[in-house]
């Protein structure tokens, strides 16, 4: 299910800079400064990466910048080896490239990969319980959730064989233990929408779990609610799949354009 992608008057590609190119660094630039509007930075750590269409390079932040300050042209292409395929004088975070090219050689369909260190879901994380749908929203990770156990910081090549076991081939969602939240999709659109999905999900079940009694939802339900997230049918009448992202989109522009640079 590829996304339409939001145009907000965005220059054209630097010199030498394929459309292509320049799309994707803009979608995941846009991505950077959501998910620092929504509150789930850690500073200059955590990633977020996406394949570009077409090609086996991907795109990740430069090592040292904070979200906010991310434009287009600032992110750093590599390719699936970790070589850098662009200029930068910044790093890459090895961490971060050890997770994110597990889930790229494992997964082609899942081509931008969201990793944060949110506290919501990194308390979820911290308790031996799995993630229970408890809303509407939540439904969509019946059965998509993988759980990785806590090794210390992801430096270990060896780790990427587990990460890739747990991910398997329908999951698009990780929960790393004692860690933090890993949401994926085949754009920067879905892997936001369904990070901002599982935090509302873990909030109310953290939330709910301290009060008492859950109401569960009968697997029936949630299996036909999740088809209907995955089927489209759940924006029935937008215009997009994902009403929400042009609205997102608007709001970064207001709030800061120098990501379209």
């Amino acid at each position: 299910m590829g996304e339409e992608r939001f145009v907000i008057d965005y220059p054209k590609p630097p010199a030498g800079m394929s459309q292509n190119e320049w799309d994707a660094r803009l979608e995941l630039a846009a991505c950077y400064r959501i998910v620092d509007h929504f509150g789930w930075t850690s500073v200059v750590y955590n990633h977020i990466s996406y394949r570009i269409p077409g090609t086996d390079d991907f795109l990740i932040n430069p090592f040292g910048l904070r979200y906010d300050e991310i434009r287009a042209s600032d992110l750093i292409k590599i390719d699936i080896e970790g070589n850098k395929r662009s200029e930068s004088d910044w790093p890459v975070n090895k961490a971060g490239y050890l997770i994110h090219s597990a889930i790229h050689k494992a997964r082609h369909d899942l081509t931008c990969i969201l990793h944060t260190h949110e506290p919501i879901s990194q308390s979820l994380a911290a308790i031996a319980t799995e993630s229970i749908p408890l809303t509407q929203e939540g439904c969509q990770f019946y059965q998509r959730v993988g759980y990785h156990e806590f090794e210390g910081i992801v430096l270990n090549e060896e780790e990427q064989e587990r990460v890739k076991r747990v991910l398997g081939t329908e999951n698009h969602t990780l929960l790393l233990k004692n860690h933090g939240l890993i949401t994926a999709g085949d754009s920067p659109t879905w892997a936001l929408v369904r990070h901002l999905a599982f935090i509302r999900n873990a909030d109310v079940q953290l939330k709910a779990m301290a009060s008492g009694d859950l109401n569960l939802i009968d697997e029936a339900v949630m299996r036909h609610t999740r088809d209907q997230f995955e089927g489209g049918s759940a924006q029935a009448g937008a215009k997009v799949r994902h009403p929400e992202m042009p609205a997102l989109w608007r709001l970064i522009d207001q709030q800061d354009p120098t990501w379209k640079l």
